[in-house]
This record gives structure tokens, C-alpha cells and sequence, in this order.
């Protein structure tokens, strides 16, 4: 769960290119919102964060991923365009006690700019907040920058499921 006052003012992250951006934790009537992040990503984003060709989240995936009982979902945008999602992370609560499922989801144009390593920091402390000891996430293979971005949180070497890695990482 977010800290106190959280959701209002959100967690602010500067980019390496100094535009500053606020995540806060989702609520349900930002379908809208996200699913216009999700047309804006390419079909390889999208691919790479849903192993599919996934278009886009259904009001019933939305309300899912708001449950707070199944874990937490945040979404970012910039500072000075609160309207428009720039990226949403997922911290999901998973069968096995302390474990979560992490997942982000980024708009091309603001990967590479270091939004990926903080909102993975950031949602490290929202899962240890939320009594998880351990972090997973399933990742495309082929999927460097994320790679880069788990092995900022310390990420083990990863275990192999064909094309899609499984990473456990210790919180």
C-alpha cells in the first residue's frame, strides 16, 4: 500500500532528462487513461510486457488489476500532463505467501530516459510495504532493457522457461 498521502501527491521520479513524473496508485476510472497508454505502445512493447499480442486491458482486466485484494497497480505520467498515463507498474499478490509479480508497462517514448529502474525501485518498496519478501517476473528473453532494469534490483541469474525467463528476486 502506498505510504500516507500517496495517492494524492504521488511518488515523484525524475528522468535522466530532468522532466519530472508522479505515480500514483491506480483506481478504476483510469481505464481510459491506460488504454490510451496501451494504443500509444508499440506492438512490441506491448508484446514484450504481455508474451502476446495483447491491444489493450478490458474494463474486466482493469478492474482486476485495481483490486486492491490481488495487489497493486500504479500508474505514472508527467508532472505537468496528469491526464495522460505515461506507464503503469503492477505489483500483484501470487499463490505463494510473500511473493509478488511484478510487471510494468512503459510508452516508447519515455523508455530510456531511467522511468523503468526507478518505478522497479519504487515498486520493490510498495511490495516489502506490502509483506512480500520476494519479487517475480516473467520476462521475454529477448527483453534487455528489462533485464537491465531487474538487475539494478540485484535480480539472481534467471531461470529458463523457453523464450520467457522466470526471475525471483529477493527483496
Amino acid at each position: 500500500m502506498p505510504e500516507s498521502g500517496t495517492r494524492r501527491t504521488g511518488h515523484r521520479i525524475t528522468l535522466t532528462d530532468g522532466t519530472p513524473t508522479r505515480t500514483r496508485e491506480a483506481i478504476p476510472a483510469d481505464l481510459g487513461p491506460v488504454q490510451a497508454l496501451h494504443r500509444r505502445c508499440s506492438p512490441g512493447s506491448r508484446a514484450m510486457r504481455y508474451h502476446a499480442g495483447t491491444p489493450g486491458l478490458s474494463a474486466a482486466g482493469w478492474r482486476l488489476l485495481c483490486d486492491p485484494e490481488r495487489g497493486t497497480t500504479l500508474v505514472t505520467t508527467t508532472a505537468q500532463a496528469t491526464d495522460r498515463i505515461i506507464a503503469m507498474t503492477n505489483v500483484m499478490r501470487t499463490d505463494q505467501q510473500g511473493v509478488g509479480e511484478f510487471a510494468v508497462l512503459i510508452e516508447d517514448a519515455w523508455q530510456c530516459k531511467g522511468l523503468g529502474t526507478a518505478l522497479a525501485a519504487h515498486a520493490a518498496d510498495v511490495a516489502r510495504r506490502a509483506g512480500h519478501h520476494t519479487l517475480t517476473a516473467a520476462v521475454d528473453a529477448a527483453n534487455a532493457p528489462m533485464l537491465h532494469v531487474l538487475e539494478s534490483l540485484d535480480a539472481p541469474p534467471a531461470r529458463a522457461a523457453g523464450p520467457v525467463l522466470d526471475i525471483e528476486i529477493p527483496l
